[in-house]
């Protein structure tokens, strides 16, 4: 991706960077955003670990 966008924007993705250790890319900043952005608005499911609801029982209480 070598798109620039509106200068503001770059700074933005600048911070969202330098805030974000494990982020050292502007596609990684960018996915990083429309990845958070399409899960808190619902277009895409949490990526949650765990024990799915089928299957719990006494077993997995502690």
């Amino acid at each position: 991706m070598s798109d620039t966008y509106d200068p503001r924007i770059e700074k933005a993705l600048q911070s969202f960077i330098s805030d974000h250790p494990g982020i050292h890319l502007r596609e990684q900043a960018i996915a990083a955003i429309l990845e958070n952005w399409f899960t808190s608005h619902g277009y895409l499911h949490h990526e949650q670990e765990g024990i799915r609801p089928e299957d719990l029982d006494a077993s997995n209480d502690g």
